[in-house]
């Protein structure tokens, strides 16, 4: 049994604004993938520099504080890690597309 090849879904509004565009299977893949990534770095970083800061402020004695900044620092860190892999995203995007035209 062999996968199917260039099967086409129809993107919705959230997609192409007032058009309707009809995208790739992969391309459908590639977003799934992508939104899954970017949720759990964010969700990631947040718990991470929170429980880090959680355990310095056990070890210093300010707790609401260092708590608080290791939200901040988690969320700046997983923001930019989010920026960057779109920023990759789109570059290999590109790419395909050059390729293809």
């Amino acid at each position: 049994m062999t996968a199917p090849g260039t099967t086409r879904v129809r993107a919705g509004w959230y997609r192409s604004g007032a058009r309707r565009r009809t995208v790739t299977l992969d391309d459908a893949r590639r977003m799934s993938n992508s939104a899954w990534a970017n949720s759990s770095r964010l969700i990631t970083g947040l718990l991470m520099y929170t429980g880090l800061g959680w355990l310095v402020s056990r070890w210093v004695g300010h707790q609401a504080l260092l708590m608080a900044i290791g939200a901040m620092v988690g969320l700046a860190l997983s923001y930019y890690l989010v920026f960057k892999s779109l920023a990759h995203e789109s570059r290999e995007d590109e790419k395909r597309q050059g390729s293809v035209d």
